[in-house]
């Protein structure tokens, strides 16, 4: 089932002197089973939007259709714990979501608050730490021991043990190394491919969102200023400029060369096609 938003508007410190419109008016489907991006400048709405899908905001105007989950002004979620099963939510920064005095606790908490023992919830445990690239060694650690990346890690496996049909990752490779990033990056595509979650990942990273994702959503000022599949979306090198966005790479190079008299299409979006018509286009002024 895709989530679907309609007119949805969130204002901050609405009953004060300072309000501030967060989301005005948006409107949008997130296809089921798709790895959508949801991108933007800082300020522009992308992780209060992501707050609504499992209740941690309400809407000031407006509503939303989430995994069955009809949410909207004033009212009280049904079974919000539920929501938040369905619909797990890993923060840009991982330590807001770890509390617990060892990494088996922090992970074990989800499944216990809904019903596991002891046993069953150490059982998850253990299951979904290969799924997260870590071993049981890492059981009895404390948390806050842990590197940035390895924080990340145990963040997502708290939110992955209890097997959400959507995945929301607010920054998941902000601060980490190029190859801690590629093995998130690669976590996130198994668990759409082979787990068939629907995954949603607000980011800055353009190589990201042109390599690994299916729908992009450009949020501006609280608007939503561009929605396309992401192949229609990197043949409009304009929609990010205009936003102050820069593209990735291979975009940025087709823009140069087209500067110095080349004639690259819009639609050549990868490395060896873009070879290709560099060699064709040499070859006939040679």
């Amino acid at each position: 089932m895709s989530i679907e938003i309609h007119n949805l508007e969130h204002i901050y410190n609405k009953e004060t002197p300072y309000p501030q419109a967060a989301l005005k008016g948006v409107n949008l489907t997130i296809p089921e089973g798709k790895v959508t991006a949801i991108i933007g400048q800082t300020g522009s709405g992308k992780s209060t939007l992501v707050q609504h899908l499992n209740g941690l905001l309400l809407p000031t105007a407006g509503e939303l259709e989430v995994c069955g989950f009809h949410i909207q002004p004033l009212l009280k979620i049904k079974d919000v714990k539920q929501l938040r099963k369905e619909v797990g939510l890993v923060f840009q920064f991982p330590e807001y979501q770890l509390f617990e005095e060892t990494i088996e606790k922090d992970i074990a908490f989800g499944p216990k608050n809904f019903g596991a023992t002891e046993q069953e919830a150490s059982e998850l445990v253990r299951k979904i730490l290969p799924v997260v690239g870590l071993d049981e060694s890492y059981l009895e650690r404390s948390p806050f021991e842990l590197s940035g990346g390895q924080k990340r890690r145990v963040a997502i496996a708290g939110i992955l043990v209890l097997n959400p049909k959507v995945l929301v990752l607010d920054e998941p490779t902000a601060g980490l190394d190029p190859q801690g990033s590629k093995e998130m990056m690669t976590l996130f595509m198994n668990l759409n491919r082979q787990a068939h979650k629907t995954v949603i990942l607000v980011t800055h990273d353009m190589e990201h969102v042109m390599k690994y994702c299916d729908h992009v959503i450009v949020m501006d000022h609280g608007n939503v200023a561009h929605e396309a599949d992401v192949k229609e979306f990197f043949q409009n090198p304009d929609w990010l400029l205009n936003i102050g966005i820069n593209p990735p790479s291979i975009i940025r190079l087709k823009l140069m060369l087209n500067e110095k008299g080349f004639n690259i299409p819009n639609d050549i979006l990868d490395e060896e096609s873009l070879l290709k018509c560099i060699k064709g286009q040499v070859k006939s002024h040679g």
